[in-house]
């Protein structure tokens, strides 16, 4: 007669492990170096449109990729506490948000960095120098310069900012790869 064969077919979930504390820590630091370049780019920019002054492009660029790396925090946590991140999500975009920071860190170091007439140039020139600034006290010279000293400052600030989040984005690419060869 006829015999009866019964298939079992057992479905494996892939379940990625991610370290917890490392990814968490890396969105931290992330969070914190996209929030004070969005801010300090925020306020320069505003700096810049109070006084008349042309707005360069690369200041909306990098206010730009600030707000989608703090949308990439947001999604990529929602995602991890639902148990569906996926590695190769995160490697396409935290490699788009790498491009992303490099170019900004390039344009922002050729800008700050560079040759005679870059802000670094200024800064030097007009704001550390004790020469150009005749008077000390309760004065408007005194505000002045305390104001163009912070601008100095921030133009600094968001340079090591852009270059430890530009740094990290690439170390996420490479730990999301280590999730995925772990899962095999």
């Amino acid at each position: 007669m006829g015999t009866i064969v019964e298939r079992v077919v057992v479905r494996r979930k892939k379940r990625y492990m991610w370290d917890e504390v490392v990814l968490f820590i890396l969105l931290f630091i992330f969070l914190v170096c996209s929030a004070c370049t969005l801010g300090m780019f925020s306020y320069l920019t505003w700096y810049q449109e109070r006084q008349g002054v042309y707005i360069p492009w690369y200041f909306y660029f990098i206010i730009i990729t600030s707000v989608l790396t703090i949308l990439f925090i947001f999604a990529t946590t929602y995602l991890y506490y639902i148990h569906l991140l996926l590695p190769i999500l995160v490697i396409i975009w935290s490699f788009i948000l790498f491009v992303f920071w490099i170019t900004s860190l390039v344009k922002q170091s050729i800008e700050l960095w560079g040759p005679q007439g870059s802000v670094n140039d200024y800064c030097v020139r007009f704001v550390y120098n004790d020469a150009v600034w005749a008077s000390w006290g309760r004065n408007r010279d005194t505000w002045a310069r305390i104001q163009q000293e912070g601008v100095c400052s921030m133009w600094k600030a968001t340079f090591a900012f852009e270059l430890i989040a530009t740094f990290l984005m690439m170390y996420m690419v490479f730990m999301s790869w280590q999730v995925i060869r772990t899962a095999r």
